[in-house]
């Protein structure tokens, strides 16, 4: 009786705005549709469910010939479509399909991203090395070399990456077309028994819900299997897929900023909590600034006065990238320079940079031409 009031006052409380309660309530002799009850429990829920003006939308049993599972709505309008499945797994109740309508602010923003892994890399590779690298990055400073080469790898990846409209994200990729073909087939037979009520129809409906279960623990065991053994080549999907089975998802936010406003997008709640981090940092007075001490007791020819980078320290450096990762701050994906590194055209002779007065200058040395990616 205690757990009853209880239930009754939480549903007294929040049928007072608009809401959507749902749940097995375990009242299964109340007739929804004539709105009439033989026990007092039930007959006491179901003038509660009056009395707050909720519409139940499940007409249809959901546990043998008994509606234990129902939809309360504030508003008839809030919900449609309302359908009972089969049992999900091993439980002997049905499944409720429907439909929830509520109005929402939509982001009509279309937002796209490269598919790199089908990009046109033999085309970037002959784009590049049409380019007079010489000629272009001759007498030019460091920051002025490195904006034109960003420049034509900007112009190379929107030119031969294709882009793709971003959408949500399947949540089965353990399925295979096999298990997909019998979870249909096995629906498909649940709704022929619940149309005939037959016994032959219930034992084939049985036999399908049993292959489809098979199917679905094979087909999980071979898709784990194939993530752990690539996991050396794509460690993302490995820890993605161990990440989804978490009871307890690490999520970050909704924060409240300083003017007592709740924040909900990424990038407001990066700055309110940088903002945060950094308040505790001591501020210095910069109007004072020491005077530092020469401490260089070397030669004048000793000092670090240049910076070569050779194309055999870039190669190593690029062959130790791993292609599936994110692309850096220069916004340059490692895959692309994985792919295009093996270029055998003349691209760019190695650099020195020359450090002069706090800015580098380039000079081009006259050696074996090498690509420059």
């Amino acid at each position: 009786m205690e757990e009853n009031e209880k239930i009754h006052y939480a549903v007294k409380e929040v049928s007072k705005r608009d809401c959507i309660i749902m749940g097995d309530f375990n009242h299964g002799h109340i007739q929804w549709t004539s709105l009439q009850s033989t026990g007092r429990e039930d007959q006491e829920f179901l003038n509660l469910v009056q009395d707050s003006f909720l519409s139940q939308h499940v007409l249809e049993a959901t546990r043998g010939e008994n509606v234990l599972d129902i939809v309360l709505s504030s508003q008839k309008e809030f919900v449609d479509n309302v359908n009972i499945c089969e049992p999900l797994g091993c439980s002997d109740h049905n499944q409720i399909h429907f439909i929830i309508k509520v109005k929402g602010e939509r982001n009509r923003k279309i937002r796209y991203r490269k598919k790199f892994h089908k990009g046109r890399y033999k085309d970037m590779r002959e784009y590049l090395a049409k380019i007079d690298w010489n000629n272009t990055l001759k007498n030019k400073t460091t920051t002025e070399c490195w904006n034109i080469l960003k420049s034509e790898i900007d112009c190379v990846v929107d030119k031969f990456v294709p882009l793709k409209k971003q959408g949500k994200r399947s949540k089965k990729k353990h399925l295979s077309k096999e298990a997909i073909r019998k979870i249909k087939y096995k629906q498909m037979m649940w709704k022929t028994y619940r149309h005939t009520g037959s016994e032959e129809d219930y034992s084939i409906y049985k036999e399908a819900l049993n292959q489809a279960t098979a199917e679905i623990r094979n087909s999980k065991r071979s898709y784990e299997q194939k993530i752990a053994f690539n996991i050396k080549h794509d460690s993302k999907s490995f820890y993605a897929y161990v990440r989804s089975k978490q009871k307890v998802q690490d999520k970050v936010g909704p924060l409240e900023g300083s003017d007592g406003n709740i924040i909900t997008e990424g990038f407001l709640m990066a700055e309110n909590l940088n903002e945060y981090f950094s308040s505790v940092f001591t501020r210095e007075d910069i109007s004072i600034l020491p005077v530092l001490e020469t401490k260089f007791e070397g030669r004048e020819f000793d000092y670090l006065g240049q910076l070569i980078v050779t194309p055999t320290m870039v190669a190593m450096k690029i062959r130790d990238m791993k292609d599936n990762k994110s692309p850096g701050v220069d916004g340059i994906p490692p895959k692309l320079l994985l792919d295009c590194r093996t270029n055998q055209h003349t691209a760019c002779n190695s650099f020195q940079f020359v450090i002069r007065g706090g800015n580098s200058s380039v000079r081009m040395e006259r050696s074996k031409p090498y690509t420059i990616i």
